[in-house]
């Protein structure tokens, strides 16, 4: 198994798709509070 190590500023420069399906960079996600990431693996 490869483990990767990345910090949260690398982490926050990531495009990730918001709730109206429109690209943003992750930062912007937590810029007015805490964010909770969780990530769900779908197999099939």
């Amino acid at each position: 198994m490869i483990q990767y190590q990345i910090s949260v500023e690398e982490f926050g420069s990531f495009n990730v798709y918001d709730d109206n399906e429109e690209v943003v960079k992750l930062s912007t996600l937590w810029q007015k509070g805490t964010a909770a990431l969780v990530f769900v693996r779908h197999f099939g």
